[in-house]
């Protein structure tokens, strides 16, 4: 140690008991522990817990106001005193699950989603996020598939008997194009609650995708003679009876279907696929007028 060193480090204890010192080392302890925290909620991707700054009459304005805003639909003009409420209460899951509701209403889904995120890991019952919570990922498009069937998965292992949460997470794997893994789901719905028809239906479309034809003509047949107008059933014979080249009794199923569910195009595609195989057809012919 120099002798410029020597000096400084025998008079810092007198610099600490001198009267600047005793002010200045506790500022310098306060700055550093301030320096910390605040290195601690940027390194971990939090903010410092947030203190309400509302007094109650405060608080009771802006729930008053949100709830006028929100009842007339206006939610746009109800996001700001909403955002106050849950600003000053980022706990509180009743202003959590208010906001997801109204970013869905706004089609802000990211958001939506975001808010479900918090719901689901704060709220005292988290099922009620449920199936929102997966559909705010579903409409964010196919980039977002696979966080929707986590979602989904999610809601089901919170509520396992939950028929509508099952139906929710097989739909999302059977439009994922996950059949064998869509059907154990339809199938574990339907040991719940065999009469649950979308459940069936689910299955039937399943049983198509499979190559398994004739179970999948069974639960359409087995539908229909419990609701005779069912129009996806008559669209699951269609398509049955168009991978099995019976035309004739393709079209006469598609054309029920069509005129109980006139805006599904789904009819009109395969009622066009009829007509290609069947030259002969009114539809053929018409097709060519």
């Amino acid at each position: 140690m120099n002798s410029s060193e020597n000096s400084l480090f025998h008079s810092f204890p007198k610099f600490l008991r001198s009267p600047i010192g005793r002010v200045a080392l506790p500022l310098a302890l306060l700055a550093i522990y301030g320096v910390a925290r605040f290195s601690h909620y940027e390194m971990f991707g939090k903010r410092p817990p947030a203190r309400p700054a509302l007094t109650q009459a405060d608080a009771q304005q802006l729930e008053s106001e949100s709830k006028a805003l929100i009842g007339r639909q206006q939610y746009q003009e109800a996001l700001a005193p909403t955002l106050k409420l849950y600003d000053a209460y980022p706990e509180n899951s009743i202003y959590i699950g208010r906001l997801a509701d109204m970013y869905d209403h706004l089609g802000r889904y990211p958001e939506e989603a975001q808010m479900w995120e918090r719901y689901i890991d704060r709220a005292p019952t988290p099922v009620q996020a449920c199936p929102q919570y997966g559909q705010a990922y579903w409409k964010q498009g196919d980039a977002h598939e696979q966080q929707a069937i986590a979602a989904f998965q999610r809601c089901v292992s919170l509520d396992p008997r939950n028929t509508d949460l099952i139906f929710a997470l097989a739909h999302a794997l059977e439009m994922s194009g996950a059949w064998d893994r869509a059907a154990q789901q339809y199938e574990q719905g339907l040991a719940i609650s065999p009469q649950y028809i979308d459940l069936e239906l689910g299955l039937a479309r399943c049983r198509v995708r499979q190559d398994r034809h004739e179970e999948a003509r069974q639960i359409a047949k087995k539908v229909l003679a419990k609701s005779p107008n069912t129009a996806d059933a008559l669209l699951i014979l269609g398509m049955v009876d168009l991978h099995e080249d019976k035309y004739a009794d393709a079209r006469k199923v598609l054309e029920r279907g069509a005129k109980l569910a006139p805006n599904d195009s789904d009819f009109q595609k395969l009622l066009a696929r009829v007509a290609a195989n069947q030259p002969n057809s009114a539809n053929h012919r018409a097709a060519k007028k």
